[in-house]
This record gives structure tokens, sequence and C-alpha cells, in this order.
């Protein structure tokens, strides 16, 4: 007799148990699970981030599209690209040119006058 009041118990209370346990489960899975609420917001600032990084280097493709469009010959006045061998520093834009030349090979002109400058010296106030 005691052994069935045993059973009944267990009985009466083992489903409730088992539906607490699945819906605990179910609370973690959504919240901390691999889809979960807390996956899903690091994932939007993730991709916040990568878009950021994406209209930085557009905009760094857009610039030097430009400075190549800068180095190109112009076309001539019968709107033909001109050749190399017809090719002269008129139809180039000469300032663009002369800051890539002095700027990335740290050429000078006749004239110019270089102040060298030390970073680790700091200027008196």
């Amino acid at each position: 007799m005691a052994l069935w009041r045993v059973q009944v118990r267990v009985q009466k209370w083992l489903l409730p148990a088992a539906v607490a346990l699945l819906l605990a489960y179910t609370a973690d899975q959504l919240l901390t699970g691999e889809r979960g609420i807390v996956t899903w917001r690091v994932m939007k600032t993730q991709l916040e981030s990568l878009h950021e990084q994406n209209d930085k280097l557009k905009a760094d493709i857009d610039r030097l599209k430009r400075e190549i469009a800068r180095l190109k010959p112009k076309p001539g006045a019968d709107g033909k690209a001109a050749d190399l061998k017809d090719m002269n520093v008129g139809k180039l834009d000469k300032d663009f040119v002369d800051e890539l030349v002095r700027h990335d090979l740290g050429y000078i002109m006749p004239g110019d006058q270089v102040i060298l400058v030390n970073p680790s010296h700091t200027p008196r106030p």
C-alpha cells in the first residue's frame, strides 16, 4: 500500500517537474543559447561595426579611383585617349603629380626650404 502511495505521488509531480525543467531549459536557450538574445545583440553590434568598416573602405576606394583618374592622361581634342608616346605633362594633373613626387618619393624642388623636425624634441612653452 505504501509503495502505491509513493507511486501516485511521483506520478502527480513528475509531469509538472518535467514541464518546469523544459521551460527552464527553453528560457536558458532563449537568453544565452547559440541563437539567443545575448548572441543576437553581440552579432548586431558586430554587424554595425562591419558596416562602418565597409563604408570607410568604400570611401577609400572612391578616393583611390579619383587619384587614379587624376594620374591618367586626359583625352585629346579628338576624344581619343592619348598614347604613351603622345602623352605630355600638360595633359596630366601637374599639381597632383607634383604632390605625389614630393610626398611619396621625398623629392624637393630647387628653392624649397626644408625644415627638419625632431619628433622627440618638444618645443619650449
